[in-house]
């Protein structure tokens, strides 16, 4: 039942520094003994620290959030579970706990997300539950000692009880000032298990092809595995089963290569299965791909070996440009080497780019040499201005020299953009005369494409500078993904200080209707403004809610 505080308006934070307890049970069968436990409870606590149903909650009012509001103020959850707690059923002979929306199932599932500490309490010849006769989210509540209460011992079986919430509550105080968050991070937290569990939902509820529910649920165990693997890993398989389910070949490879992206992070082995049974070349290349990237850091000669294996040659590149930054980091003697072994020329352009890069910020001289030493003129770019951003603090004049060495437009403009938001926060208005050249630069290109990568540079690096003019230069920009990358970074880059901004420019984004880039804007501006950030998340198309929900959780996570 959902529970709320019975003695009146007592601040959330301060009950939960005491160690709230709720209480958690089914009306039909123990309520009886529920009002006993509380009579008990509040009677040795005091009633400021027991929580129980009192049918409290108004009409309108979002149950689900206000268990978790009650929750927050708690530590401590007792399950009190009769004969009929697993089998009870509702009004049309469904299961109750089989009820996402369930009362008490909610109760336990936020209680084992959040770390509670959780007592099962055994009464009427109960017996704990097997772990495959609970849903996934209350499998934990298995592993949870029970203590029996019985009518006939209940004085004696209670103070069995109060000695076992006692013990609780002092572990918890310990680890409260041990670094346990306080009640707002508690309450993130159980705001956050909310927002992953409708994420998970609406993505199985959708009513778009197999594919898309594939990418949804991906989506969401993915943010999920950020800070819960063993949460997001029933999600995975979820996903995986639905792709496999999936007749039409190519289809099919899409959808499993939705899955191994987004398990390439937490589970690199398995996602490297799952692409090696895709078919279509160039879904298991992206596939491939990142499953190297995530590998590159720990382990950069699998993420090579794997990165060989990918046919499509720019994902092979960005893979091997992933191992190649990993090598430079820890050994850039091994990394130059390795990039002047190969025999290929684009390859070698490619990683000596990498190593470049990785390099610029702690040896700037080597990586401009090695930058000049790359054949291919536009990596030559790339990495100069990599070399620039890193010098602009130390010596502008020097970075100005080199990308006025890069002879390519749209490069110079990223080598200028790129000084400029390296100069930005010490030497604004230095930043700003950067700034001002590389804009008029990009004005002049011709050719639609290069030209609209060059606004881009410039309207991010001026983001925080000017970012009216940053938007401005963004909606100019004539290629539609492009324009909507762009205003998705300027709203990034505006919501730790504008939300409102960020706001009417993710609207914007919407109507550009270009995926995956939604999300992005949320989780960014969940950290700041969480409830701004949940409304976009619930405004955008359908088979984007998924992600920009749970987006907003990660964030949460994080924050708390």
């Amino acid at each position: 039942m959902t529970l709320l505080l019975l003695s009146g308006n007592v601040p959330i934070v301060t009950a939960a520094e005491q160690g709230g307890i709720f209480i958690s049970y089914r009306r039909q069968e123990t309520k009886h003994l529920a009002g006993r436990l509380y009579d008990r409870l509040a009677d040795r606590f005091g009633e400021a620290q027991v929580f129980i149903d009192v049918d409290a909650i108004g009409p309108g009012v979002d149950f689900a959030e206000e268990i978790f509001r009650s929750m927050a103020a708690c530590r401590i959850l007792l399950a009190v579970i009769g004969s009929d707690w697993l089998t009870a059923t509702d009004e049309r002979g469904n299961r109750r706990l089989d009820n996402p929306d369930d009362t008490v199932r909610l109760e336990i599932e936020t209680a084992l997300t959040r770390g509670m500490w959780v007592i099962p309490i055994l009464t009427d010849g109960a017996v704990m539950p097997g772990r495959y006769d609970l849903p996934k989210g209350c499998a934990g509540l298995t592993r949870r000692n029970a203590l029996p209460i019985r009518h006939e011992n209940f004085r004696s079986d209670t103070e069995r009880l109060i000695a076992a919430i006692k013990l609780a509550r002092a572990e918890s105080s310990a680890a409260a000032t041990s670094g346990t968050p306080d009640g707002d991070s508690r309450i993130d937290r159980a705001r956050a298990a909310q927002l992953f569990r409708e994420a998970e939902q609406t993505a199985r509820s959708l009513k778009h092809p197999k594919s898309t529910k594939v990418r949804a649920l991906s989506a969401v165990a993915r943010a999920l595995a950020a800070s819960d693997l063993a949460g997001a890993a029933p999600l995975f398989t979820d996903a995986e089963g639905m792709a496999r389910s999936i007749t039409r070949r190519f289809i099919k490879d899409y959808a499993l290569s939705e899955v191994a992206q987004a398990l390439a992070a937490t589970n690199p082995e398995h996602a490297e299965r799952i692409a090696n049974s895709i078919t279509d070349g160039g879904q298991q290349s992206l596939a491939l791909r990142h499953v190297a990237e995530a590998l590159a850091a720990a382990n950069p000669d699998d993420a090579e070996r794997i990165a060989h294996r990918i046919t499509d040659e720019a994902q092979r590149s960005a893979a091997l440009g992933a191992a190649a930054r990993a090598r430079a980091a820890a050994d850039p003697d091994h990394a130059e080497r390795l990039g002047n072994s190969m025999t290929d020329e684009a390859e070698k352009s490619l990683l000596l780019r990498h190593v470049a890069e990785a390099l610029a910020s702690t040896d700037p001289d080597r990586a401009e040499r090695i930058a000049n030493s790359i054949s291919n003129e536009e990596l030559r770019a790339v990495s100069l201005s990599a070399v620039a951003e890193a010098v602009a603090i130390a010596d502008p004049d020097r970075a100005q020299g080199i990308a006025r060495s890069i002879y390519d437009d749209s490069k110079q403009v990223l080598a200028l953009s790129r000084i400029t938001m390296a100069l930005a926060a010490t030497a604004p208005d230095r930043a700003v005369l950067f700034a001002a050249d590389a804009e008029r630069i990009a004005g002049s290109i011709k050719d639609k494409t290069p030209k609209a990568w060059a606004l881009a540079y410039v309207a991010e690096a001026i983001a925080t500078l000017d970012p009216s003019r940053a938007e401005r230069l963004a909606r100019s920009i004539s290629n539609k993904w492009v324009r909507a990358l762009t205003l998705t970074t300027i709203a990034k880059a505006l919501a730790a200080t504008d939300p409102g901004h960020v706001e009417r420019i993710a609207g914007s984004v919407h109507k550009l209707n270009q995926p995956g880039l939604y999300p992005a804007i949320t989780e960014v501006l969940a950290a700041t403004d969480p409830d701004r950030a949940e409304r976009l998340a619930r405004s955008t198309f359908a088979f984007e809610v998924p992600p920009a929900l749970s987006a907003v959780a990660k964030a949460l996570v994080a924050k708390s």
